[in-house]
């Protein structure tokens, strides 16, 4: 967390953004305010189901929840060196009695992998399942789709080998994704959207469109 006056924003941009771009892009969001308000909803259900918990997010995907747990202050633990690639490498250093995992979905294969039994997913490969944070949503699965396709900081990690110890190493994205990300992070930092829309279901049918669908791999 920042010091003093400074939010968390301030000093992202001025030790993690700036150090590498050289500067501060304007803010652009990639998802639509209908979108946004769903995530952010989604995220209050997320904080109502890990009290008491660890909440861990795990992979860049999940960075967008990070952003709203950063700006009001909450605890979490995110890891976005955790991929398919890596998880079998990664030790969670907790009591995974008391740990929360929330992932994009379908499967559940990253928080298995961990060992935690606990965890929610934005969608669920089976229909209504409990453990999609909005059972009855429509179109969840397009929504994490959404969320996935948003431009990262970071590559995706991977798993390298020294004198037979396994490491995870984990670059940063190239320019041109780094600064998208970092559009969309003050974007998403300083988002407005409403609370909650009229329609009981505001998700379309056909969800928006990312135009640069490159920053997903």
């Amino acid at each position: 967390m920042a010091g003093g006056n400074r939010s968390w924003l301030q000093e992202h941009l001025e030790t993690f953004v700036v150090p590498y771009l050289g500067f501060v892009p304007a803010p652009l969001n990639p998802l639509t305010p209908v979108e946004m308000t769903v995530i952010k909803n989604t995220w209050r259900s997320i904080k109502k189901s890990g009290e008491n918990k660890t909440i861990i997010l795990p992979g860049r995907d999940v960075f967008i929840f990070e952003i709203l747990a950063r700006r009001e202050g909450y605890p979490t633990v995110f890891m976005p060196e955790v991929s398919r690639n890596t998880v079998s490498s990664i030790k969670l250093p907790y009591d995974l009695e008391k740990v929360l995992i929330v992932d994009t979905g379908f499967m559940g294969s990253i928080p298995q992998a961990l060992g935690v039994t606990s965890f929610i997913l934005v969608s669920h490969y089976e229909k209504k399942s409990k453990q999609q944070i909005f059972p009855r949503l429509t179109n969840a699965r397009q929504l994490a789709l959404r969320i996935e396709y948003t431009p990262k900081y970071w590559k995706r990690g991977s798993l390298h080998y020294e004198c037979g110890e396994p490491f995870v190493l984990q670059e940063l994205s190239d320019l041109r994704e780094f600064a998208a990300a970092a559009a969309m992070t003050i974007a998403v930092y300083k988002d407005s959207s409403p609370t909650f829309f009229k329609e009981r279901r505001p998700l379309p049918t056909n969800l928006h469109s990312s135009s640069d669908q490159t920053w997903h791999d």
